[in-house]
């Protein structure tokens, strides 16, 4: 076969001979070349809690490393070290990992059906479940560990989260909660174009308090009921202003003219925490933007395509645009609600016209709308008035969901029936268990047992 090389990457590597600094045009170039064509398909990551399932405690690390451990054997999968930590297990685009409080996550190769999705979830997880049991240890579909708080959760001896649990509490109140304590559901779609890239990112950033709200899954922290249906979301919001959220404010209002520039010109206003050299992280903690690395540099060294890449990945808004749009806003779910995250969006980000009606839906709405419902979907799920749209954000949820299924294939729908029959009774996730009287670990742990 022939060996091939397009011209950005040759420039890529003559830049790097050169020391020449990457620029603006050359990343979204890097945006423009994971453009797919062909089948679009759908990604699927899913955390979940770690539990001593006698104490009710945070997972040993030990105890989960040996899982790991056994689990690739099993499935002849090659094991992901960190040094020498054992941090997960892969097999292609199949993957298993360790989050920095010891969370649990499965990520699965992308799919074009939801059955699919389903089948690999499913595998995976009666494995995993089936070695958790040998070892004490269950895993527990839940947006916050409920028992045991940050400070007595030991970090993954990854450097990366090591890194990261240095710096992050110095910007962000709650950052060490979402470090140790969280646990999610994130998507990811293809996208076919640059126009089409900013379409579902714009339309995902719109939906996200809403979406947030219905999927609240983590109402008891610290063994006791708190005053937030998801504090898992809270946690989020409090880990960076500049750093989480929705911080690329000019995607969110509605203009003509935006693309990749706009939504990098953000990620490269974002405080740096490492870069990679010689196979060595050099810390740099906050002490410059991306941008100034790309104007002046840090010591020797001009910023890289590579170095951008990484950047971006520790940057963590609601909605990411990498190789793929990921959608990271919901706690945790069963696996069947983590299936209708993926049909919901399914639905809307895989027709422009149901992207547009979305668009128009929530086109009142500006950033500060969207951030301010963000905190109320993080206190009250879907319990609150949306003033501008003159609907309850369950009433805007319903609507949604609506839109998602009607552009669904028949043999899909019925993963948003629950979902929708839940909203047409004004519920969320979270309420389930309240009104059934969950108040802490042990009535959560056997309500879901029993789902």
């Amino acid at each position: 076969m022939q060996n091939t090389i397009r011209n950005s990457e040759f420039k890529s590597e003559i830049d790097k001979i050169l020391n020449l600094p990457v620029t603006k045009t050359e990343i979204a170039e890097y945006y423009s070349q994971n453009c797919k064509k062909g089948d679009l398909k759908i990604g699927l990551e899913y955390e979940r809690i770690s539990l001593d399932s006698r104490s009710y405690e945070n997972a040993n690390y030990r105890f989960l490393s040996e899982i790991i451990k056994n689990f690739a054997l099993i499935n002849d999968w090659e094991i992901i070290y960190d040094s020498d930590t054992i941090i997960g297990a892969k097999d292609g685009f199949n993957s298993i990992s360790l989050e920095p409080g010891g969370q649990f996550e499965i990520s699965l190769e992308p799919k074009t059906g939801l059955d699919d999705i389903l089948e690999n979830l499913d595998h995976y997880k009666r494995q995993i479940d089936k070695l958790g049991e040998y070892y004490n240890i269950a895993f527990l579909p839940y947006g916050i560990n409920p028992k045991t708080t940050y400070p007595n959760i030991d970090i993954v001896k990854k450097q990366r989260y090591e890194i990261m649990a240095d710096y992050l509490p110095r910007i962000g109140k709650l950052a060490p909660v979402m470090m140790r304590e969280t646990a999610g559901v994130q998507v990811n779609f293809d996208y076919i174009s640059e126009d089409d890239a900013i379409l579902k990112l714009k339309t995902a950033a719109y939906m996200s308090p809403f979406i947030t709200g219905f999927y609240a899954n983590s109402p008891i922290r610290g063994n006791q009921l708190t005053k937030y249906k998801s504090f898992r979301a809270l946690a989020w919001k409090y880990t960076g202003y500049n750093r989480c959220n929705l911080f690329y404010q000019n995607l969110i209002n509605p203009r003509m003219g935006q693309g990749f520039e706009d939504y990098i010109d953000a990620i490269i206003d974002v405080p740096m925490l490492y870069i990679i050299r010689d196979g060595r992280m050099i810390e740099l903690m906050g002490k410059l933007t991306f941008r100034e690395f790309m104007q002046n540099g840090y010591m020797n060294w001009s910023a890289t395509l590579d170095d951008y890449i990484l950047h971006s990945s520790l940057t963590f808004p609601d909605v990411r645009l990498k190789n793929c749009i990921e959608i990271r806003n919901h706690d945790t779910q069963g696996i069947i609600n983590a299936l209708s995250v993926c049909a919901l969006y399914k639905g809307i980000l895989y027709s422009k016209n149901t992207m547009f009606e979305t668009i128009d839906l929530l086109k009142h709405l500006n950033y500060e709308d969207l951030e301010i419902m963000g905190i109320n979907s993080a206190k009250f799920g879907l319990d609150y008035m949306v003033d501008k749209l003159k609907m309850t954000a369950s009433d805007v949820a319903k609507r949604l969901f609506e839109i998602s299924r009607k552009n669904l294939p028949d043999t899909e729908k019925d993963y948003l029936d629950k979902p929708i029959w839940l909203l047409e009774n004004r519920k969320c996730i979270a309420d389930l268990m309240l009104e059934k009287g969950v108040s802490d670990t042990i009535s959560l742990c056997n309500y879901l047992s029993s789902l």
